[in-house]
């Protein structure tokens, strides 16, 4: 696992993932199973997408460079981020 700051930052969130995601060489790809994730979403009248930032956090887990709760408030705080500055 990699240290991570303790707390988690809340501001610049996809500045810090995407330089942890650089350091590890996690390069977001969007793949055919991503899209059809997309779509069955779609049908089912929800609209989750993620977004670069969120797909690099959850490929940072699958590698085990940080833990589920790690990219659980990482997500959080991007959000929050997002929110604050009318981005989303």
């Amino acid at each position: 696992m990699a240290k991570l700051p303790d707390p988690l930052p809340t501001a610049n969130v996809a500045g810090f993932v995407a330089e942890l995601a650089r350091e590890h060489g996690v390069v977001i790809v969007r793949t055919k199973l991503d899209q059809f994730a997309e779509k069955l979403t779609e049908l089912s009248d929800d609209d989750v997408r993620l977004d670069a930032i969120e797909l690099a956090l959850v490929k940072l887990k699958e590698r085990g460079i940080i833990t589920t709760q790690e990219m659980g408030m990482l997500i959080l705080n991007h959000i929050r981020e997002q929110r604050r500055s009318g981005l989303s």
